[in-house]
């Protein structure tokens, strides 16, 4: 006569039981529950990043330096002030800035490059260098460089004509690391 077994004695029902176990173990124990010690962790590196980044961008460079960000070698290699652009007079108390920059690659991918980079930072306010200066003849366009490839232009805009005036210079539009160019 054959005897046959209960369910909880048969090995592949005890098998389904830890399988299960850990199914349920795992649900409960998800990526985003992290312990005390895990977050800790991840805080102190995040930190870490973050003041590495804070230090690289906070520099200030002179005009004739060169400063390096994102595989792009930046130097501004001349700046003209003036009161009269194209017989206009700027807004009260701001002068014209037209700022000469020279930009190379030094990585080995396209670096893509655009005047709408750089912003001129005057008493708290940043505001784009979008004057035409008709007296320039090398504007700075928008473009890419290859591997080893330079390019240098001109740009013009108007911030206030006393105080620190400073090029601000932001590759990406979803970082907030830049370089600083103390322009006066």
């Amino acid at each position: 006569m054959k005897t046959t077994k209960a369910w909880y004695q048969k090995w592949w029902a005890w098998v389904l039981i830890i399988l299960g176990a850990l199914l349920i173990i795992g649900i409960i124990n998800t990526p985003g529950d992290t312990t005390n010690t895990q977050a800790t962790a991840t805080k102190k590196v995040a930190k870490k990043s973050t003041a590495a980044k804070e230090a690289a961008t906070a520099t200030t460079y002179k005009v004739g330096e060169t400063a390096t960000i994102d595989n792009v070698q930046v130097t501004v290699t001349n700046v003209k002030t003036a009161t009269t652009l194209n017989s206009n007079d700027p807004k009260t108390g701001n002068q014209y800035y037209t700022v000469t920059v020279s930009l190379k690659n030094i990585g080995k991918d396209k670096v893509s490059y655009n005047p709408f980079d750089f912003e001129i930072k005057a008493a708290g306010n940043q505001t784009s260098l979008d004057e035409f200066n008709m007296d320039e003849n090398n504007q700075l366009d928008s473009g890419d460089l290859t591997a080893g490839g330079s390019v240098s232009g001109t740009m013009t805009g108007q911030a206030k004509a006393d105080g620190t005036v400073e090029l601000i210079y932001n590759p990406s539009y979803f970082s907030d690391r830049h370089l600083t160019f103390k322009l006066q």
